[in-house]
């Protein structure tokens, strides 16, 4: 009958399920698992950022339409004059818009109102700032970045 033990001599003799790792095999998984980590983590933060940049364009491109709306149904862009923030542009646009990622605001351009300027602003912790704007003219958003810390050249996306 064959034993469940390891080991060729009685003073030798442990039990299998005793076994397990050692030392080096537990640093080894460790250090791969870190090195993956390490590969990974950067591709999840552009991830990010490349969805937050996405979500800033379609909320302006809404923007835009709404202002078109309103201008058909009043006969001048939103706000009558100066700039407004996202409440009264939720309230006045018929719009939900909700971000905790960007600052949406509206500026009027003209008297009578003739155009807007409707922007999406997100400051870093690292001091970059990524402002997307559009007006009534454009067709999609633009991209305007500024770094006044430690930050890469060019933060807008290409």
């Amino acid at each position: 009958m064959k034993s469940n033990l390891i080991g060729n001599n009685e003073k030798s003799v442990i039990p299998c399920f005793l076994k397990g790792f050692t030392l080096i095999e537990l640093l080894v998984v460790l250090i791969i698992i870190g090195i993956l980590s390490f590969l990974a983590i950067p591709s999840f933060v552009r991830t990010r950022e490349r969805a937050l940049d996405k979500e800033a364009k379609v909320t302006l491109k809404l923007i835009q339409a709404a202002e078109k709306i309103y201008r058909v149904k009043i006969g001048v862009y939103y706000p009558p004059s100066g700039t407004v923030d996202l409440n009264a542009l939720n309230e006045n646009l018929t719009l939900s818009v909700a971000s905790e990622a960007w600052d949406f605001n509206i500026t009027s351009i003209g008297a009578p109102v003739t155009d807007f300027n409707a922007t999406a602003n997100r400051t870093a912790r690292t001091g970059w700032e990524r402002v997307w704007w559009i007006n009534a003219s454009l067709a999609d958003p633009q991209c305007i970045s500024t770094c006044s810390g430690t930050c890469v050249s060019n933060i807008c996306p290409p």
